[in-house]
């Protein structure tokens, strides 16, 4: 089973359970409101913009290649089923990231080298300032991801769910 098809069977499972339990609920929300952050920080750089571009050339994206998704395991992708992003099942274009679509990533919530690396190109363009504020609030971004998933996975087991990894 893949980690996108065991992803849709936890949260047959146990979705309206998950939905209910508080901590759960105030750790993805506070999880999403750091993904917001990091994301409109991303725009207003125009560093997505940056992103776009490069993922729509001829030969993919540095950053997406293919292989890429198999980074991405159950727990990562049910949050982003749970904020409503659908991930792509079908890759756009060989040589990418089966995510990678054509205005760049089709999930919200990121792996860690997704979300941490920067091409050089955009390193430069925005110099070491800029870099900085955006490393911070991804930083902040995959700590809130990763007390979610820590939850997450204790409710799991808690629930006698033990094959999710």
């Amino acid at each position: 089973m893949t980690a996108l098809a065991k992803a849709r069977a936890l949260l047959a499972a146990y979705g309206p359970a998950l939905a209910a339990d508080p901590d759960l609920s105030r750790l993805l929300a506070e999880y999403y409101q750091d993904i917001l952050r990091s994301h409109g920080l991303m725009r207003s750089k125009l560093a997505f913009d940056s992103c776009t571009v490069c993922a729509g050339n001829d030969g993919g994206a540095s950053c997406c290649f293919e292989g890429a998704e198999d980074w991405y395991y159950p727990l990562l992708l049910m949050a982003n089923l749970l904020l409503e992003a659908e991930p792509l099942q079908q890759r756009q274009r060989g040589g990418d990231c089966m995510f990678n679509g054509p205005l760049g990533c089709g999930l919200v919530a990121r792996y860690g080298i997704c979300l941490n690396f920067f091409c050089p190109e955009l390193c430069a363009r925005l110099g070491e300032t800029e870099m900085l504020a955006l490393r911070r609030a991804v930083g902040r971004e995959l700590r809130a991801g990763q007390l979610w998933e820590e939850c997450l996975g204790r409710w799991l087991w808690a629930h006698g769910e033990k094959d999710w990894l």
